[in-house]
């Protein structure tokens, strides 16, 4: 019995090794090293993942970020593989004769994990101003894109040691290059069980909000200003009312699911949601899950147009929530100092309101001054007077108080109670917001914006202080065909407000260099910067105690 386990002992060990490796010992390398491989792609990917997730789970958006960066991420991954394979033939070759070669080969995994890290401290060292968020669905990608790593490098030893001599080791270098590609399926596996798992989630959210028949709810859209808005009304509202709003920038189906699941109430008497759109039809979905009663379009201009393709195309879309409220017999306001919205407001059947913050509207501002605590002006609602302050800076927040006070009028709030609220309003964060400086300079946050409405009305605001001041900015994105000549145009409005401007980056630096030169500004007034630290270190140089700096625009890191 003893002789036969023996045998069968010895039997075993003479069997080859599965996949054609040399022998046991291998074969459990091979899988120790694929596992390792695995875990440093997953670190090695972060910025091809972080992508598809500011892409919002599109892949154009993420394909269009690696061909405007001119593959620039990819680039890097390239270096990497040829560095790691030639340094793992190069030990394999010289190692070759040595006694202990099978052991002595394991030194080019040595160099590839140094190579490795290298890469990977450097991706993580590079500021982001969105961090890759590891949300369920970002976890599960993550998962599969794991997966496949493991498969691929199972291949790409397996081949190698059948199949390439003195490349033991080395085409586990060769994995960083399929990263991007890996990433992209890995979103495409993922795909239908993502959709209908969402489709169930917002379900869910829509069933909540069809069955609160009480419940006032408010859509909030247009090209710029939505947070805004929709952070103005809630607090001049919750001055009567129970409101929920929808948080930050949280406009897409899931992030409006996602608060209504989580935080709605049978206290809440009205549910605002900020709804954001980069496609045809994105606001008909919105609706279709809000159903609401009334609609606010707060400004239409360029933004987004790359995705949208045609002026058209963005104003049919933001025209959607007109279009639901209307058929639904429900009321809508228009922002009266944009010239579409004017349009739209001619063309709308149902109820309406044009907002204008001067006396050819019912309820309007007078005496407005301006200063660097925010704006004063009697708010007038016919034989009715409230002198009213607010922290908010511009004369366009004067705009977005009197739309936001319209809706409260017509939900039967009394002026009083509006203006005990627009005493309350805070600033929305990165919004024109003045924020605490350590040098005793005046810095003024813009840096959520990315309209050309929107700068001008900051760069107004820039106007009225004193001192030396400075722009710093990489200019506008995702504004398709228009996008050269807004950032030219911005560069003109630049140059009539500021001392000097810091163009950070590289995308829009001849646009906005051509419009400041044409707009004025001297050559040597006109700065350049790689990155937001770099700019920073500029504006310290040329900058004392008292002066204003305006951060205008921060492009997000699908565009670096």
């Amino acid at each position: 019995m003893n002789f036969r386990l023996l045998f069968c002992a010895n039997e075993l060990a003479d069997m080859p090794a599965p996949l054609g490796f040399e022998n046991w010992l291998t074969f459990w390398m091979v899988i120790a090293v694929s596992v390792t491989n695995t875990i440093l792609m997953i670190f090695a990917g972060y910025k091809f993942l972080q992508v598809v997730q500011l892409s919002s789970y599109k892949m154009s958006g993420y394909w269009r970020w690696i061909k405007e960066t001119k593959g620039s991420w990819w680039g890097r991954l390239v270096v990497l593989s040829f560095l790691s394979s030639a340094a793992l033939l190069i030990t394999n070759v010289l190692l070759e004769d040595i006694f202990v070669y099978k052991i002595m080969t394991y030194l080019g995994l040595v160099f590839y994990l140094i190579f490795c890290i290298v890469y990977i401290v450097n991706q993580y060292s590079t500021p982001t101003k969105t961090p890759l968020k590891y949300t369920m669905r970002m976890t599960r990608m993550v998962g599969v894109y794991a997966v496949l790593v493991f498969v691929l490098s199972m291949v790409f030893l397996n081949v190698s040691f059948l199949y390439i001599p003195y490349f033991k080791y080395g085409a586990i270098g060769l994995t960083p290059i399929f990263i991007p590609l890996l990433v992209c399926l890995a979103y495409y596996i993922t795909w239908p069980f993502e959709t209908l798992h969402n489709k169930a989630f917002i379900k869910r959210a829509k069933k909540v909000l069809s069955s609160r028949k009480d419940l006032i709810k408010i859509g909030i859209t247009g090209s710029y200003a939505k947070t805004s808005v929709k952070n103005i009304l809630a607090t001049l509202l919750k001055e009567k009312y129970e409101v929920l709003a929808t948080p930050h920038s949280f406009n897409t189906p899931l992030g409006i699911s996602k608060t209504v699941l989580g935080d709605l109430n049978n206290k809440h008497q009205i549910f605002i949601a900020e709804m954001g759109a980069r496609y045809q039809g994105d606001i008909n979905e919105l609706c279709n899950i809000v159903d609401p009663d009334i609609g606010i379009i707060t400004g239409i201009g360029n933004q987004h147009l790359l995705t949208f393709r045609s002026e058209e195309n963005l104003i049919k879309t933001k025209g959607e929530l007109r279009d639901y409220v209307a058929k639904k017999g429900g009321k809508m306001f228009f922002n009266g100092d944009n010239e579409k919205c004017k349009k739209m407001f001619e063309e709308t059947t149902c109820e309406k309101v044009l907002s204008l913050p001067n006396e050819k509207s019912n309820l309007y501002a007078e005496r407005v001054t301006y200063d660097k605590l925010g704006v004063n002006f009697t708010l007038v609602f016919g034989s009715e007077k409230k002198r009213v302050h607010s922290t908010l800076l511009g004369q366009h927040n004067v705009s977005n108080i009197i739309l936001c006070a319209n809706v409260c009028l017509s939900l039967g709030m009394t002026l009083d109670e509006i203006a005990n609220g627009i005493e309350k309003i805070i600033p929305s964060p990165h919004r024109l917001a003045i924020i605490p400086s350590s040098n005793s300079l005046i810095v003024i946050d813009d840096a959520y914006n990315g309209s050309v409405e929107g700068s001008r009305a900051a760069l107004k605001v820039l106007a009225s202080f004193e001192g030396t001041k400075v722009v710093i900015t990489p200019g506008l994105v995702e504004l398709g065909s228009e996008q050269y000549q807004s950032n030219k145009t911005l560069g003109k409005l630049i140059a009539e407000s500021a001392s000097y401007v810091i163009i950070n980056g590289t995308t829009n630096y001849d646009a906005l260099f051509e419009g400041l030169i044409e707009g004025g500004m001297p050559e040597d007034k006109i700065l350049r910067s790689g990155s937001l630290k770099q700019a920073v270190w500029q504006l310290n140089e040329i900058t004392g105690p008292g002066d204003v700096v305006l951060f205008e625009n921060d492009l997000p890191d699908n565009y670096s």
